[in-house]
């Protein structure tokens, strides 16, 4: 008997050690999610770096090491230092076959470059991942500061992602497909014809047509002109140097090996040379009067995205009866004590009973009154607030950017989309995780829970259909020292009626113009008075300008027409590129060119897709960037500057 007794737990024992092996045996021959699938490579933008306050392409070379399928949704999630997620996560469908590999391209915004960690999930609700962390020998030592400027070679499809000389490499086959990704690529060299599909040409030409440098070598094997085809023809253009839109193309006979980052300077520099003489303006000119960076603030206030979002979001601010809130907090302190003694010791029975219930009553009572009037000092109106800058490309389109807030009183899950092209969604925040998704591309949509009389901001990226007007120069006029004396700009069709302000801007000076509409065309034309010089405007980079004032009682009232209007400023700026004081202090415009600034009512075709059933308000800044013709200044013309 005793036997007995004592091989029970030696039984139990061997039992659950089999169980325990036959387990983890079962487990291991399972080809579970967590084994699916390896990061083999990742490629940070254009040149292996996170630019500040941009969307950047993220290519990841992910391989499928098991017999079956890959075929669900990946997710990306930005990390906080303590390895939480924030945001909202990047999510699209994968598909690998049995043992391949693939690149999976995402569109991380990035604000600050030296937040390096993020994580690709998947499996179950997500619950699978490896993280991302940037390489120490990527990180640029003056990216927190200063952007860095993105001149790559374009390789083909089979060469790794490696530093060939004074540059770095970046495969054709990882360009983006729309112009919306671009942002962080400057320049671009280009010895071979690029194997490219229809939407990654047209995504190549938007981005040149918008500002982008070429930089076009010969062939490495004829040594002749290369030959582009389709949406390229433009680039067969036999001339040193030629301009797409506001894009510039130079041709080299230099080898691949024998460019040099001074070298692409100096020819960049020639050609402005050269634009402006053709305008009769001497080089020297352009580049008298620069002010040296230590006169004003080399640093950037934060993030520029970040700060406008949150500017919106106090045009839909609390306006509550503050003394009536105050009245009731004393109420209800007084409730529960001394009121709950007072009301106990007048119970002859059960008091422990009735003065739990006491206090019951008083907290869901007093819960329901704060509720109430909190939720009515938002006037109950759902409201989305929106700015936009939207720059021409080729055909009728526009590249657009916007930054949305959307206020609802009906708590909810909500989606935005957009008609158009592109679309790149992001919070650019990384304090709040966010119940939702973004799905960025062809098609792209943006999910998240938004509770009642709360705000939702975002911004986004998009290339938006829309007739875009041509302008035209019909006449101006220089003086000797180069700057504008008049000039009279035609746009057909014109803009929208309904402005509240337009400017040009040349060089580094301000005009402002006067508009009048004349056979379904607008015609601008510059005034005598008003002229500006933009380092003026180098304060508005602060966050405490251009922003509704507030206190610890309450808000500062303002219409929200002004409110609009003094953001004019810090838009433009940002149509710009500019990031800090001493950016805008010493911001030279090119010699040769002009950009019209026209700020109006935001039309119909730019609004959002959503299920918020609210009013869309807001204004757009078109920015218009043209060449001046050739011209003589008239020799008679001695005005001085004005």
């Amino acid at each position: 008997m005793n036997y007995h007794l004592r091989s029970i737990p030696q039984t139990l024992f061997r039992a659950l050690k089999l169980r325990f092996l036959v387990g983890t045996v079962l487990i291991l021959l399972l080809p579970g999610p967590v084994f699916a699938i390896d990061i083999e490579e990742v490629v940070w933008g254009f040149n292996n770096q996170q630019t500040r306050s941009k969307c950047i392409p993220l290519s990841i070379l992910l391989r499928n090491n098991t017999p079956e399928a890959f075929d669900e949704p990946v997710q990306l999630n930005r990390l906080q230092y303590g390895g939480s997620k924030v945001g909202a996560p990047l999510i699209r469908k994968v598909f690998l076959a049995p043992f391949s590999s693939h690149w999976v391209q995402f569109y991380p915004y990035i604000i600050d470059s030296y937040q390096a960690d993020w994580s690709l999930n998947w499996g179950p609700r997500f619950i699978y991942g490896q993280k991302l962390t940037r390489g120490e020998n990527n990180i640029d030592s003056n990216s927190g500061l200063y952007p860095v400027r993105s001149r790559v070679i374009l390789s083909r499809s089979d060469a790794l992602v490696k530093k060939v000389g004074h540059f770095k490499q970046f495969p054709e086959e990882l360009f983006p497909p729309s112009v919306t990704a671009t942002d962080s690529l400057d320049e671009i060299i280009i010895g071979h014809v690029p194997r490219w599909d229809a939407a990654r040409k047209v995504s190549f030409m938007d981005w040149l047509y918008q500002g982008g440098v070429v930089h076009l070598l010969p062939d490495d094997t004829t040594g002749e002109n290369l030959i582009f085809t389709t949406s390229m023809v433009e680039l067969n253009s036999p001339l040193e140097f030629f301009r797409i839109g506001e894009g510039l193309v130079i041709r080299h006979t230099l080898k691949m090996s024998q460019l040099t980052e001074n070298a692409l300077n100096t020819a960049v520099s020639t050609v402005h040379d050269k634009e402006a003489e053709n305008i009769r303006i001497h080089p020297s000119e352009v580049r008298q009067g620069k002010t040296g960076d230590s006169q004003y603030n080399s640093n950037s206030y934060g993030d520029f995205n970040s700060r406008l979002m949150h500017q919106l979001s106090d045009l839909t601010h609390p306006d509550h009866n503050w003394p009536l809130i105050y009245l009731m907090s004393l109420l209800y302190v007084f409730m529960i004590f001394p009121g709950c003694f007072l009301f106990n010791k007048r119970q002859k029975s059960s008091r422990y009973r009735n003065s739990l219930l006491f206090i019951l009553f008083t907290v869901v009572c007093f819960s329901t009154i704060f509720w109430s009037i909190g939720k009515r000092g938002y006037g109950e109106k759902t409201t989305i607030n929106s700015l936009l800058v939207a720059e021409p490309l080729q055909g009728n389109y526009f590249d657009t950017t916007c930054w949305i807030n959307s206020f609802v009183t009906d708590g909810g899950k909500y989606q935005f989309t957009s008609t158009g092209e592109g679309s790149l969604f992001t919070t650019a925040q990384e304090t709040e995780r966010i119940n939702g998704f973004i799905a960025n591309g062809t098609d792209g949509i943006f999910q998240a829970d938004i509770p009642a009389f709360t705000s939702r901001p975002f911004l986004y990226r998009i290339k938006i259909p829309f007739t875009k007007p041509e302008c035209h120069i019909v006449d101006y006029q220089l003086n000797h020292d180069g700057n504008l004396e008049d000039l009279t700009l035609e746009v057909q069709p014109g803009l929208p009626a309904s402005h509240s302000r337009m400017q040009i801007l040349f060089r580094e000076k301000l005009y402002s113009v006067s508009q009048t509409e004349k056979n379904n065309s607008s015609i601008f034309k510059l005034k005598q008075e008003g002229v500006l010089p933009l380092a003026a405007w180098r304060t508005k980079l602060d966050g405490n300008s251009n922003y509704v004032t507030r206190n610890s009682y309450g808000y500062e009232e303002k219409e929200i027409s002004a409110v609009y209007s003094e953001l004019y400023e810090a838009l433009v700026i940002k149509s710009l590129d500019l990031n800090t004081e001493a950016q805008v202090a010493n911001y030279r415009g090119h010699p040769s060119r002009i950009k019209l600034f026209y700020y109006c009512d935001i039309p119909d075709e730019f609004k959002l897709k959503t299920d918020v059933l609210g009013d869309q308000q807001g204004r757009i800044l078109f920015v218009y960037d043209v060449a001046l013709p050739e011209k003589q200044i008239a020799e008679n013309n001695e005005s001085p500057d004005q």
